[in-house]
Parts: C-alpha cells; sequence; structure tokens
C-alpha cells in the first residue's frame, strides 16, 4: 500500500476513536449500567478503526516500523479494552482517560507515518516469533490499562482528599472499583509476561541457538516482571494500595513502554 493511502486510512482510524473518546465529557450517562448503549456502539467503532487500518495495510507482512507499531498497540489495546469492560463495569469509567491516550498515540503515528521502516517477510515469521509477538501485545494491552487505573486512584484520591470530586474527577470509577480492577489486570498482566518471556526464549533459540540475548528490551521486560511481581506480594502481604501503588504501576508501565514501542522510537525515528 502507498504511503498516502496508509495515511488516510490512519486519518480515518483516528477518526474512529474520537467519538469514544469524548463521549465521556458529553454523555456521562453513557458510563451508567443501563445507559450503554451508546458506549458499545462508539467503543465497538473505536475497536474496529485501529485493526481493520492494521489488518488492510499489513498485507502479509509484519511492518516493524514506530508508527506501524504504535497503531498495532492502540488496536491491540482496544480490543482488550473492549473484552475487559464486558467483564467490568468500572473498566467502562476508565474510558475518558484511556480513549484520549489513545487519541494521542495515533496522532503520533500519523506524525511519524512517512519514516522509512523495514518490513518483516512472512518467511521470517516462525511460529514462536508469532506467538511472542501476540503475547508481547496482549501483554502491553493489559499493562496499559492497569496504568490507566492507577491513575485513575492517584486522580480520585487527590480529588477525595481537596474535596473536589466533581467536573473531571466524577467520570472516574470509585477508587475501591479500580483499585480492585487494577490488581486483576496485573495478575493477567504477570501471567502472560511470563509467557512472553518463555516464547521469547523459545523464539531466540529457534533463531540462533542461544539460551537468551540480554538486549534492550529483554532487560526491561524481566525488570517489569519483577516489579509487578513484587507489587502484587506487597499488596497481599502487607496490603498496598492507593496512590503508593499506583505510582509502582505507573513506573512498571514506563518500563514496558521503553522495552517495546521506545526501543522503536531509537532505533527507527532517532537513530534512523
Amino acid at each position: 500500500m502507498s504511503m498516502g493511502g496508509s495515511i488516510t486510512l490512519g486519518i480515518a482510524a483516528l477518526l474512529t476513536l474520537l467519538p469514544a473518546a469524548l463521549l465521556p465529557f458529553g454523555r456521562r450517562d453513557a458510563l451508567a449500567p443501563r445507559g450503554g448503549f451508546l458506549f458499545w456502539l462508539l467503543l465497538a467503532v473505536a475497536t474496529v478503526g485501529p485493526l481493520a487500518l492494521d489488518i488492510s495495510v499489513a498485507g502479509g507482512i509484519w511492518r516493524t516500523g514506530f508508527s506501524a507499531t504504535l497503531w498495532t498497540i492502540i488496536a491491540a489495546t482496544m480490543v482488550i479494552y473492549l473484552a475487559v469492560c464486558i467483564l467490568s463495569q468500572a473498566a467502562r469509567r476508565l474510558s475518558g482517560l484511556l480513549l484520549p491516550y489513545l487519541v494521542l498515540l495515533a496522532l503520533v503515528a500519523l506524525a511519524w507515518s512517512s519514516v522509512p521502516e523495514e518490513p518483516l517477510s512472512g518467511n521470517l515469521l516462525t511460529a514462536w516469533l508469532q506467538v511472542h509477538i501476540g503475547v508481547s501485545l496482549v501483554t502491553y494491552g493489559l499493562i496499559s490499562i492497569a496504568a490507566v487505573a492507577a491513575l485513575a486512584i492517584w486522580a480520585k484520591e487527590r480529588a477525595l482528599r481537596a474535596h473536589t470530586v466533581s467536573g473531571w474527577s466524577e467520570i472516574l470509577p470509585a477508587v475501591a472499583d479500580a483499585e480492585y480492577l487494577q490488581i486483576r489486570l496485573l495478575v493477567a498482566a504477570e501471567v502472560v509476561l511470563g509467557a512472553g518471556l518463555l516464547t521469547g526464549v523459545a523464539t531466540q533459540l529457534s533463531a540462533t541457538g542461544e539460551f537468551v540475548e540480554l538486549d534492550h528490551k529483554s532487560t526491561l521486560s524481566v525488570a517489569t516482571f519483577v516489579i509487578i511481581g513484587l507489587l502484587l506480594l506487597l499488596h497481599r502481604g502487607s496490603g498496598l494500595r492507593g496512590r503508593r501503588a499506583a505510582r509502582i504501576v505507573l513506573f512498571a508501565y514506563l518500563l514496558i513502554t521503553l522495552a517495546f514501542p521506545g526501543v522503536k522510537f531509537v532505533t527507527d525515528v532517532v537513530m534512523g
């Protein structure tokens, strides 16, 4: 597909995200348990848009560029968020934070869509590599939503302490609901990330015969795994929660971001 066609599809995908991102600020009743038809409609559109872009632009190859990586992250996160919203009412109230953030990612992806990239041809996509990529995307999506829940906890607690729970903070879930959701997302992310590390080892073995290669991505991924594990242990053992736990979650998200899209940004944009 031509660069112009890719940019046009990117703009179209961005436009599918915008209504869902703006909905919580204009129609708070859409987040209510019995007022959600519009929410589900716009969320479905916001999920299909980036996913369709990702599938149509790929054309049977794995695109490794920074812009393509961001669009893949957006698509994967939206699919996971849709599933989480089906299971959790509290997750729906995170849309006022998560969707605007994904809109910003989409804008960055569009801004760097003209940066040259080297696609990975299909014959290099071994079975282990495909599994590893899928597991990595699920991990990043889960941690992204957990980080948004952590940010919601921080903002809600700050508003409660200042006795200003109104306006923007009203669309966020209750602190207890956000904490409950955050912990379960982190448990899921820890399991999937552990599987991702194992598939990474398998991919490395099949490609080079070496057990592990300690590059930036693998080092940061292991650090994220350890930090999330420690947070879950502290939560279970000492009841760590609230803004202190939120800071740790956001730090883990920073590490996994540096490991995944951060490496792409350095190699494709800065060094490229």
